[in-house]
């Protein structure tokens, strides 16, 4: 079966409020420990005045975007990451040794290591959003989009999230390199 255009959440820049919804909902879902961050909030330029268009203080949910060009998945010496039949990107668990190399391509922080176990690395296997794909399977949004209280996370095709996004301004935050990684091409 060939790859669909994956569904993704892409966070909108300065929407979010920061009120960790979006992290304690996927952590229920998926029964995930304290020490496992699927979507985290990342706060920019904490403490200042202004808004998002004017370097003050931002907040923005971080998670694995499921790259159109992941580097997560070129740099895997092992091929333990790998689009599924939705085009999501996933970690075969099994087949990750912990190298840590998808941590240090992702430009996102989106790969993380819960589980620090022997392995070789030292670090465990990776661990990231898995794009919610049991619940898409059973035609339910992922649970970060359902549960954020300010919209502050876009949901759909690469081009239905490239037209919110530049319609928003949001589109900023992936310019150039980024834009090519995230969606295939500049916004």
């Amino acid at each position: 079966m060939s790859a669909k255009t994956p569904l993704r959440v892409i966070p909108k820049v300065g929407a979010c409020i920061d009120c960790g919804a979006c992290n304690v909902a996927c952590k229920d879902e998926w029964d995930l420990s304290d020490n496992n961050d699927r979507i985290e909030v990342v706060t920019h330029n904490e403490g200042k005045g202004g808004g998002r268009f004017s370097a003050g203080e931002t907040s923005v949910p971080m998670s694995c975007y499921h790259c159109a060009e992941a580097p997560c998945m070129e740099v895997c010496p092992t091929d333990a990451i790998d689009r599924d039949e939705h085009g999501l990107v996933q970690v075969e668990k099994d087949e990750c040794i912990g190298c840590s190399y998808c941590a240090w391509a992702c430009p996102f922080g989106a790969t993380q290591f819960p589980d620090e176990t022997a392995s070789t690395g030292n670090a465990g296997t990776m661990d990231k959003c898995t794009g919610c794909v049991e619940r898409i399977e059973d035609d339910e949004n992922p649970v970060c989009f359902d549960q954020c209280a300010t919209d502050a996370l876009a949901y759909g095709t690469p081009s239905e999230i490239a037209e919110q996004l530049r319609g928003d301004r949001s589109a900023d935050m992936f310019r150039g390199d980024l834009g090519d990684i995230v969606f295939g091409g500049s916004l």
